[in-house]
């Protein structure tokens, strides 16, 4: 069994973030090793300002445990950190390990701002971990921060393409999948089969209302198949059908509990269908 490195903030009510990557990806047969960026008592969109504990003594200490233990790494997954100073540690981590799996979902903003507590600092530190990715997954929101432009712009091929362009010049190489793109009447996923490829798009129904932890669960599905050598087209079609169901199942619920995260319960049954 392969192990992903999992380095994201722990939500410790709902299931969001870490709390619901642990099952995707023990669901997918991988071994998750989690490196919680942040505690915090509840995700920071819809509940005022959550109560937050660093993980940083800890998140070092813990890493070399595994490293005196020899444990082997098959990827890493980065998603929300939250503070500049652990941006560079982790880093000195990509560094340290070179592995051929390097995911970064930059999680910094949706509908068109940032998420609250984070400047621009942050987007600079961000856009320069992004550099040692081999897969970046921002959103739409979250790419037009890393390119330097306007969060509320419209998406068309034309500016993604420009901002894939421009990316590149900041030194950022890696395959860019951008999650979220909400057309008339679609929610899409736009990727390149290859680094410097035109664009793919996958579509499905647009569903109203706001969904908290899409972009955190897609990016462990995501990373999941990718350690255990999936195809990348293909993993990224398990990743948006995966996130399609889950979506689904949680629109059953109104906006209030849809504010503790996605419902996985279909989204596992599907996953777990490929290790029969």
């Amino acid at each position: 069994m392969k192990t992903l490195m999992v380095a994201e903030d722990l939500t410790a009510l709902g299931q969001i973030s870490l709390a619901n990557a642990l099952g995707v990806v023990q669901a997918q047969s991988v071994r998750p090793a989690m490196l919680p960026t942040t505690l915090l008592s509840t995700q920071s969109e819809g509940f005022g300002t959550p109560v937050a504990l660093s993980t940083e003594e800890w998140l070092e200490n813990a890493l070399a445990q595994w490293l005196d233990m020899g444990e082997e790494f098959a990827g890493i997954l980065i998603g929300y950190v939250g503070q500049t100073a652990l941006i560079d540690k982790l880093s000195v981590i990509i560094d340290h390990f070179a592995l051929p799996v390097t995911v970064i979902d930059p999680v910094m903003g949706d509908r068109g701002s940032l998420y609250p507590g984070l400047d621009e600092d942050y987007v600079v530190a961000v856009r320069q971990l992004c550099q040692k990715a081999t897969v970046i997954t921002p959103n739409w929101t979250e790419l037009c921060l890393l390119a330097g432009y306007d969060p509320t712009s419209e998406c068309t091929q034309e500016l993604l393409d420009t901002m894939v362009e421009q990316l590149r010049q900041e030194g950022i190489s890696a395959r860019v999948i951008v999650t979220g793109i909400l057309g008339q009447g679609t929610s899409s996923t736009a990727y390149q089969a290859e680094k410097d490829d035109q664009f793919n798009w996958l579509m499905a129904p647009r569903i109203p209302g706001h969904f908290y932890g899409t972009g955190d669960l897609f990016s462990a599905i995501l990373a999941s198949q990718l350690v255990k050598d999936v195809p990348f087209e293909r993993a990224i079609q398990v990743a948006h059908e995966g996130l399609r169901l889950a979506i689904v199942q949680t629109a059953l619920f109104d906006e209030d509990q849809r504010r503790y995260g996605l419902q996985l319960s279909h989204l596992l049954a599907y996953l777990t269908s490929f290790e029969a």
